[in-house]
């Protein structure tokens, strides 16, 4: 699940929170590379700066691996036993009891560079399996997956929109950040493209691939972070989104969740009111409230307020 926050950049320096940071080993003291990209559609475009503590050359080796062990003393251990001896480096990693006192899941992203690839890991695995080795007799399964995360550098987010262009401004800064005090401070280089030192900001985390991608928002930017109510069915959130569309408002995030199957439902969004006819929040959550209710009695704006920027 990504991870979500707004703030600016001031003075050439961009505040990461702990809820954002610590997940993805952004905290005071980490080494963090980075690159820049251009997006452009049309007549619109923005910028977008890439972290990670590692750089891409590292991710040439990274690799998802999915072991699924039994659910009883040892077997995390033989898991681990396995990876070790054969010098994986386990990174993030999240380990669940999927039936209890049956099966366990350990999911993981891990460094192969000391090892080899993710074919040889996986027939190595089976090898084992195949022969009985009794260091893998709580050990059932192992899948291997490349993670491809190289490409995030090097090509941007959206690199199968050909509407879209992206230009890698500065694919790689060759030397490291170092977070101080929370904060990551931009090389000169990346101010020198937006031309300013302040701007506001979206934070998107992706704690699974450990990349931390920081967006820059119009300057003008007016969040809001807003709840509604509907109804679980077909067309309901096309109704919302309808209303927001209607009132020049523009969605930057958003989730629903379905309370009762069916019945009831909750979308929570993060909009831009900036272009919307209502200047104020609270002359904007009125106007909602009226067009929201009108689409039905389960329609409800629960829920608005401002987010600072």
């Amino acid at each position: 699940m990504k991870l979500l926050d707004f703030g600016r950049m001031e003075n050439g320096k961009i505040t990461i929170s702990e809820k954002i940071g610590e997940p993805l080993g952004l905290v005071d003291g980490s080494e963090v590379f980075s690159s820049m990209f251009r997006y452009e559609i049309e007549d619109r475009g923005t910028f977008e700066i890439v972290l990670s503590p590692f750089g891409p050359e590292n991710y040439r080796e990274i690799a998802y691996v999915t072991m699924e062990v039994r659910d009883q003393p040892g077997a995390l251990a033989q898991a681990a036993g396995f990876l070790k001896s054969r010098n994986v480096d386990i990174l993030n990693s999240e380990t669940v009891s999927s039936i209890p006192n049956v099966i366990m899941v350990w999911e993981m992203l891990v460094d192969l560079s000391f090892f080899g690839d993710s074919l040889s890991l996986k027939k190595e695995f089976d090898e084992a399996k195949h022969s009985k080795d009794p260091a893998l007799s709580l050990v059932d399964q192992l899948a291997v997956e490349s993670s491809d995360l190289s490409t995030r550098y090097a090509r941007g987010a959206v690199t199968g929109n050909q509407m879209v262009k992206v230009k890698a401004l500065r694919k790689t800064e060759k030397k490291a950040s170092l977070i101080k005090d929370g904060c990551f401070e931009l090389p000169q280089a990346y101010t020198n493209f937006l031309g300013k030192t302040s701007a506001p900001i979206m934070l998107v985390g992706e704690p699974d691939s450990w990349i931390l991608s920081i967006v820059f928002l119009n300057d003008d930017s007016r969040l809001v972070h807003m709840r509604v109510d509907l109804p679980d069915r077909p067309g309901a959130i096309y109704e919302i989104m309808n209303v927001l569309g209607e009132q020049s408002i523009n969605v930057l995030a958003g989730y629903t969740n379905v309370l009762v199957y069916y019945e009831k439902m909750t979308c929570e969004l993060v909009v831009d009111s900036r272009a919307a006819p209502s200047k104020s929040v609270e002359a904007l959550g009125e106007v909602l409230k009226q067009r929201i209710s009108g689409l039905g009695p389960q329609f409800a704006l629960a829920e608005i307020s401002p987010i600072k920027l």
